[in-house]
């Protein structure tokens, strides 16, 4: 895991030239924010020293603080509702701290007397503060937490605001893309993988935007980071909290929300350049407005990327023509009526325009393939959604609803298809409409003791139209409609059961529908329906001998309903495909706290999974290039996670992440027996991170942040079953990133991606129509460096 961090000590020295001035009034202009960056902001605008803050308040959020007072006036302020408080150590410090339970009143702070000469090291440290993964639905903390999480603090070097999916991607090695090109991308977490392509089957990862689930069978929408604060992984699987689709667990993106405290807004730019290809740009603008002071507020973000093409084709000597535009908005209208009641109108936008594919031939020259067309992809995303929540201390309410509107297309070059020499077009259209809702009541209580317990609803409905012939002369395939909807009702508890030992139980009852319909069949009654209940458990045991060490041992497991698919290689046919599921036991470590990040100064953990899936759905490519969906048979997937942090020094600190993964299909389906114990595709046997990262202040107002990043992908296979049995990856990325951070959120950041502007595989398909013929790569972007410049108001 990867946290932005500054100094180790968490803690405010008043050392001002007059001891007296800690005691001044002054005037203020600090918006919320997260609580670490509102504590610097502090710091910069009194020119008090900051003797540090890390990343184990970056989960809290400030009040605003605005207006004249003494700096006790503005910590009481900002702390107010964050579960945070400070305490006078002596004339020179004030320490940060937990609030108690209850909460007590802030003290007053005295004047200051005269600095001492006793050593600030010889104060005592403060108590760790917890990181809580809120994409366990009851705020567990990740010290507590008995199975493997991560998260990402976006904004740091690592991950950067202008970047999507990849951004993340790349500091996780359990988590996989295909690299078929934005908006196009399959994900997948632990090895759970079930093809390259997408097509009807639900995916095996569950994306949500806060509680707002923006994915059911669609590619993942790729959205850019702008404005959000973290992104939490959860590997699973996760049925029993997520329902079906999460076989290999859970991405929550977690935004940024209104303040309704005051007025405050951000814009950034960016110019970048990749050698030999087209340049790009990115700008983005936030603007928050307090509608009613303290009550209402609506924060609005939009942004525009252009993505310069470094593909070439060949047959229309052109260049550069995978351009890619990305156009997005979001926006949040909070309201809180008062007694801890808080109303989110959530929206948002994205389109994404690819000019072509992102794939490259071996018998061509370098980043260049031959077609006789351009093949362009389009992904149209827009959503909508309204959550209701309200507190009662540790108890707490949250009803969310959402709906998606997902458009996809695709245009390939099919010449040759059928034995008909002419130019020939393979279109697909698919349009996904997703309705989703869930009430839910949580407790978080003392001594690590929480539940959940809550009822949902998913409505999915994908209609996909395939067309294929001459350019002016398509002929339809197939046009389909596959509409799922499960109701379910679900709960989860830890609960201590010894001193240091706790105990999770927890189910997920089911029902779900699938009715699949191939509109203009022969047959009209050709409309398959089928019901079916599912009992999706969870039990996991947690040892924690010392504060700094969990021992976990935990089941898990997941499905996902069936449907109905297009025919391979015939017009206007279909046929049925039915449910998959999995179960997954892990048994894992973690030493040090990532709370405290100031002792000790090495954390860490290993995690071992064993799965089994049966009737795995798959969406696969025929010989001929049509897609189909078929059930390939039993499988398992077994391997080990391993990451580590090293705090060298208080400048100065090293991560690094390693991924085993072995799998096979163990018992292949009818027909495909030349497959039994052929591992399952897109994930590498061998998968790992290494990062440094520098940090230091040069001044009052300004710091300077450097990261070094190497990320190596071991060999996978494109497929299971033949055409598709290629081979892939083997690619190592290096990446520098390097920023100033100015006081008032000015910041000057210089990344450079693919440094040794490597090529590699990442991929082996672009086309489908000609990817049996094996000369298919997905090279890496070239070097690209970008220069971004951001200010905040």
């Amino acid at each position: 895991m990867t946290w932005n961090r500054f100094l180790p000590a968490t803690a405010i020295a008043i050392a001002a030239a007059n001891p007296a001035a800690a005691a001044e009034s002054r005037n203020f202009n600090i918006p919320a924010q997260r609580l670490d960056n509102a504590l610097i902001a502090l710091g910069n605008q009194t020119q008090i020293s900051i003797g540090g803050i890390d990343q184990r308040l970056a989960g809290a959020r400030s009040k605003p603080v605005r207006g004249r007072m003494t700096i006790a006036q503005a910590l009481t302020m900002m702390l107010r509702g964050t579960g945070f408080t400070y305490q006078i150590v002596d004339a020179e410090t004030v320490r940060i701290v937990p609030a108690p339970q209850p909460r007590p009143k802030p003290k007053p702070v005295a004047a200051p007397q005269p600095a001492r000469e006793a050593p600030r090291a010889e104060a005592p440290m403060p108590p760790p503060t917890e990181i809580v993964v809120t994409a366990t639905k009851q705020g567990q903390a990740l010290d507590s937490y008995p199975g493997t999480a991560h998260i990402e603090s976006v904004g740091s070097l690592g991950v950067s605001e202008s970047q999507g999916t990849g951004a993340f991607v790349a500091r996780i090695p359990t988590l996989t893309s295909t690299h078929l090109g934005p908006g196009r991308n399959k994900l997948f977490v632990r090895g759970i993988a079930d093809s390259s392509f997408s097509g009807p089957t639900q995916s095996t990862v569950g994306i949500y935007l806060g509680d707002l689930r923006l994915t059911y069978n669609a590619p993942e929408p790729d959205l850019r980071l702008y404005d959000i604060d973290r992104i939490e992984v959860i590997e699973g699987p996760q049925g029993t909290l997520y329902g079906a689709g999460a076989l290999g667990g859970i991405i929550r993106i977690v935004p940024k929300m209104a303040d309704p405290g005051g007025f405050h807004t951000s814009a950034a730019v960016g110019r970048s350049l990749t050698r030999g290809a087209e340049p790009g740009y990115d700008m983005e603008g936030m603007v928050n407005i307090p509608i009613l002071v303290d009550r209402v507020a609506l924060r609005v973000v939009g942004y525009k990327q252009v993505e310069g093409g470094y593909i070439d084709n060949s047959t229309l000597d052109t260049q550069n023509t995978n351009r890619t535009r990305i156009d997005g908005a979001r926006a949040n209208l909070r309201i809180e009526p008062g007694d801890n009641w808080t109303i989110d109108l959530n929206a948002l936008l994205q389109n994404i325009d690819t000019r072509d594919g992102q794939y490259a031939e071996t018998d061509q020259p370098r980043r260049t393939h031959a077609a006789n067309f351009a093949q362009p992809h389009d992904n149209d995303f827009k959503a909508a959604g309204v959550e209701v929540a309200k507190g009662w201390g540790d108890l707490k309410l949250i009803s969310s609803t959402g709906i998606v509107d997902h458009d996809l297309s695709d245009a390939f070059d099919a010449t040759g298809y059928g034995g008909n020499p002419g130019v020939q077009m393979f279109e697909g259209h698919e349009t996904i409409r997703l309705l989703t809702h869930e009430t839910r009541l949580s407790r978080r209580g003392p001594s690590g003791n929480s539940w959940v317990a809550g009822v949902s609803l998913v409505r999915n409905i994908d209609r996909i139209d395939r067309r294929l012939g001459p350019l002016d002369a398509l002929v339809t395939l197939a046009r389909l409609r596959n509409r799922k909807t499960e109701i379910a009702l679900f709960g989860e508890a830890t609960q201590r059961i010894a001193p240091r030992l706790s105990g999770t139980l927890g189910g997920r009852v089911v029902f779900a529908e699938t009715i699949g319909e191939l509109m203009g069949a022969a047959s009209e009654d050709f409309e398959p329906k089928r019901r079916q209940v599912r009992l999706l458990p969870t039990a996991a045991l947690s040892w924690k001998p010392n504060p700094e060490l969990l021992t976990f041992l935990r089941y898990q497991s997941g499905f996902r309903s069936g449907g109905i698919a297009i025919t391979g290689g015939q017009i206007n046919t279909a046929q049925r495909f039915d449910s998959d599921s999995i179960h997954t036991a892990e048994l894992g470590m973690r030493f040090g706290s990532e709370a405290n990040m100031a002792t000790p100064r090495f954390s860490g953990g290993i995690t071992t999974f064993y799965s089994i899936w049966t009737s795995i759905q798959a969406d696969l490519i025929g010989t001929d290039g049509l897609p189909f969906t078929q059930n390939i048979g039993r499988g398992k997937v077994y391997g080990a996670e391993i990451n580590g942090r090293w705090r060298a020094t208080d400048h100065l600190s090293f991560d690094g992440a390693l991924f085993l993964n072995r799998s096979a299909l163990t018992n292949p389906a009818e027909g495909l027996e030349e497959a039994d114990e052929r591992p399952l595709p897109n994930i590498a046997r061998t998968s790992a991170r290494v990062s440094a990262a520098w940090e230091s202040r040069l001044s009052a107002d300004l710091t300077f942040k450097l990261d070094g990043t190497v990320r190596l992908i071991g060999a996978s296979s494109l497929g299971t079953t033949a055409p598709l049995i290629l081979d892939h990856g083997e690619t190592t990325q290096v990446d520098l990133s390097a920023a100033l951070v100015a006081a008032k959120g000015w910041a000057l950041s210089l990344n450079a991606t693919n440094l040794l502007n490597a090529s590699g595989n990442t991929f082996s398909y672009g086309n489908p129509f000609t990817v049996a013929a094996g000369k298919q790569i997905t090279p890496l972007r070239p070097l690209t460096i970008r220069l971004g410049i951001r200010a905040g108001f």
